[in-house]
Formats: structure tokens, sequence, C-alpha cells
């Protein structure tokens, strides 16, 4: 499906140069410019999206209100020849995709270092709200101008004080393959919390490392992706640069199949890494 970006002009007159910059996970997303919140993003929910995921994703960024998550400005439903569709308004981060980083190769220490430091610094704070994120990888962290960090998309957060939206019945639990740890992926619900998060990120540090994800390298289906995941530690003799030792050690134990074998919190791993971070001078 998609919508008649001139059509869409007509019903946000306020918004100047509107741009279609993607679609995916039922939404179409578009970059603008607001008179007074300067460079945004519009994200327009597909209708067959159930708006109790949209909601959740909306509280979701309000309640963690972290300086890492970019902030949603307005929201609310417009009338579409597809349907009814939900919309939000969000500051837009001016920068790269993680993802698209890692085409060009691995990333260098500092950046490494900076992107778990303020990665973490986010997922702390959701934890304090009791929301586990459940979708950390390249894709939704960005890579802004000053080269800082930021957490995107929080349309997959679980509430844990709120009854959850997946079937229990489901075999498989919502993720993305080759980040998502084995609680999340058999949909096993009362295990899935912050450590969650910290097992997704734990890789993605790894691929920002080293420039692979062995998850997903030479995998011939997400089975055996998945499969990879709940056999396979990660190469941690890979990692071979400035405080090599210590973010091993981090990365290994972010990356347990078991989750009480990684950190306890979230926190406790921003601790972790924020003393990595102050021997190497990386803030």
């Amino acid at each position: 499906m998609s919508l008649d970006v001139n059509w869409l002009r007509t019903k946000f007159p306020v918004l100047q140069n509107l741009i279609p910059i993607g679609s995916g996970g039922q939404k179409w997303v578009f970059s603008a410019d607001h008179p007074s919140d300067g460079a945004v993003v519009l994200k327009l929910i597909q209708p067959r999206m159930s708006i109790d995921l949209v909601t959740r994703e909306i509280s979701a960024v309000r309640q963690v209100a972290s300086p890492r998550v970019p902030e949603i400005l307005d929201a609310g439903e417009i009338d579409t020849p597809l349907g009814k569709c939900f919309w939000f308004r969000e500051r837009r981060i001016e920068g790269s995709p993680v993802s698209d980083l890692l085409r060009l190769g691995p990333l260098d220490i500092v950046r490494v270092l900076r992107l778990g430091l303020h990665t973490l610094e986010a997922l702390a704070k959701s934890e304090q709200e009791r929301i586990v994120h459940r979708d950390v990888k390249p894709a939704n962290i960005i890579c802004d101008k000053q080269d800082s960090f930021w957490l995107l998309d929080f349309g997959l957060a679980r509430h844990l004080q709120l009854t959850s939206l997946t079937p229990t019945a489901d075999a498989f639990g919502k993720c993305t393959p080759g980040y998502a740890p084995p609680e999340q992926i058999h949909n096993v619900k009362r295990d899935i919390d912050s450590r969650a998060d910290l097992f997704a990120l734990g890789v993605t540090l790894f691929e920002c490392a080293t420039g692979r994800n062995p998850f997903h390298d030479g995998a011939r289906d997400v089975l055996e992706v998945l499969r990879r995941v709940e056999t396979r530690p990660l190469p941690l003799l890979k990692l071979s640069f400035g405080s090599a030792n210590e973010f091993r050690d981090l990365i290994a134990c972010m990356t347990q199949k078991r989750r009480d074998h990684r950190p306890r919190t979230a926190q406790a791993a921003l601790t972790w890494i924020q003393e990595i971070c102050v021997r190497e001078n990386v803030r």
C-alpha cells in the first residue's frame, strides 16, 4: 500500500518539504520541516495495525523520556483513502543508521564504546519505567553529526506493568532474528525483561566492532539463525582493540544464553561500560 504524497501535503499543510523516506513495519515514514519544531519525522500507521500497539509505542517513548531517544512531539488520527490511520510526529535526528555505517566496515573503538554507552543510557532509563525495547539492532540506532547515538523505534516495546498483546500460545515471540535472545524467540513472557535488550545490544556491539553478525553470516534461513542464537557463542577472541579484555568480558556477559548469567540490570551494564569509557576517555 502507498499514500499519495501530494494528497498528504494537503492534510498536513503546516509541514514543509514533506518527503517519503521509507516504509515498513506497517508504517509510512516521511521527513519534513515544522515551523516551530524544526526537523521532524512524520509516521503514519497503516490501517491494519492494532491501535493498541501504536498507543503503546507512543506511551513508551514518552514514559522513557530519555535524551538518547527522539521525542514524540504530536500525535493524532487522519482519514485516508486507505482507511483511518494513526500518526505521530517526532524529532528528526540528522545522521545515519548504524546499519548503513556498517556497510562501510567495522566502527572504530571510540564509536563502538560511545554507541554502547549512549544506548545503555536509554535502556537504563527504559528499565526504570519497566519497559523493554525488544528490538535493539543496528538499524534502530542512529549516529548523528556530532557522533552521538540515539535509540529509535519502540514499536515492539513491552510494558511489563501491562497485559501482553502477544498471544501466549504463539510459538515465537516478536523479535528480529539474530539479535533477540532465546527467551524472546520462544515467547517465554515471564523471562523477558531488560536483560533481553542487553543480549541484543551485546550482539550489536560485536557486529559494530567486527563488521559481522555471526548468527547471520552464511545462514541458510531464519531457522538456522535462530538455532545459532541458541547454540553458538559469539567468537569473542576476534575483539582486539583498546580495552579489549574488559570490553570482551562485557559483551560475553551481555550475550549469555541464560538471562541469569547476564548483568542483573541495564543499570549494572551501564556502570560497567562507564568505567571502561572513563579509562578510554570516551564520552
